[in-house]
């Protein structure tokens, strides 16, 4: 209740007449308030930008970021979703809500959140890698192989997407097609998590039987 009615407050229009100053003043107090860790102090001083004319959805979605420095993980799902509404291509309360509920322990609404986001900008690494890990850890690893591989030709150099990549073929029992990744793996990054692991796994003989050797789950940081 009371986060519903912060969300109004940040949504309507004060009579008074709008101070920029005032709310120039009060941004800036909230981010030294961050900065000191006093989130509460900070929270009520983006309210008091929004009074001051401050404009919305900057106040909403610094209220969401507020709230989940705070670990008050309900109130920034609220104020990033009524935030997402606010500017609807935006990519930053998709972000929000992903990691929001990667912290509740939410993987199917993380899910939901990262290809929400992805669904805006197609290409925006960091989603591509969450939505990836989360479709590994469900055990589809074809679907999470196209995430990984849309990263890895974004960042080709980039040894997580490069590290998640192989895992996933791997997982989909292809692992042969990832052995060139863990190869050049090898060269860049061979004490990386799992990289010599994965290495051995796509350069062993043959077993002789159907399909291909499977791997723990990475945990690739």
């Amino acid at each position: 209740m009371k986060t519903t009615i912060a969300i109004l407050l940040l949504s309507v229009s004060f009579l008074r007449a709008a101070d920029p100053q005032k709310a120039a003043e009060l941004w800036q107090q909230s981010l030294t308030d961050e900065s000191n860790q006093d989130y509460a102090a900070a929270l009520k001083n983006v309210f008091d930008f929004k009074a001051a004319g401050g404009e919305t959805y900057l106040a909403t979605i610094r209220a969401a970021w507020l709230s989940y420095l705070a670990k008050d993980y309900d109130k920034a799902v609220q104020f990033y979703t009524a935030a997402a509404k606010q500017e609807p291509r935006a990519i930053t309360p998709h972000l929000g809500l992903t990691y929001t509920f990667l912290a509740q322990q939410k993987p199917k609404e993380a899910l939901a959140a990262a290809r929400n986001g992805l669904n805006i900008d197609q290409y925006h690494f960091k989603l591509l890698l969450i939505a990836g890990e989360l479709l590994f850890n469900q055990g589809d690893y074809r679907k999470a192989e196209t995430y990984f591989d849309r990263a890895h030709h974004l960042q080709p150099e980039d040894p997580i997407a490069m590290s998640w990549l192989g895992w996933s073929q791997i997982g989909a029992g292809q692992p042969k097609l990832a052995a060139p990744t863990f190869e050049k793996l090898m060269q860049i990054n061979p004490d990386g998590y799992l990289v010599r692991d994965g290495f051995a796994v796509t350069h062993a003989p043959p077993q002789g039987g159907p399909g291909g050797p499977g791997g723990p789950p990475p945990r690739p940081r």
